[in-house]
């Protein structure tokens, strides 16, 4: 085997690791965004509109 082929081998190898490693750390920081959007969402809903009805302005 050529120096090249090993230098392949070895570029895939380090690219699924970091991809995997990005994708488990992406999905917990995706699930802590969804978390804050629904506390925002709930903390005006219940916050500053509280006493209305969903027609009310």
């Amino acid at each position: 085997m050529s120096d090249h082929a090993q230098l392949a081998k070895t570029g895939t190898a380090a690219g699924v690791i970091v991809v995997g490693t990005t994708v488990i750390t992406g999905w917990w920081l995706l699930a802590a965004a969804i978390a804050l959007i629904a506390i925002g969402a709930l903390g005006i809903r219940f916050g500053f509109r509280r006493g209305r009805t969903v027609g009310d302005l």
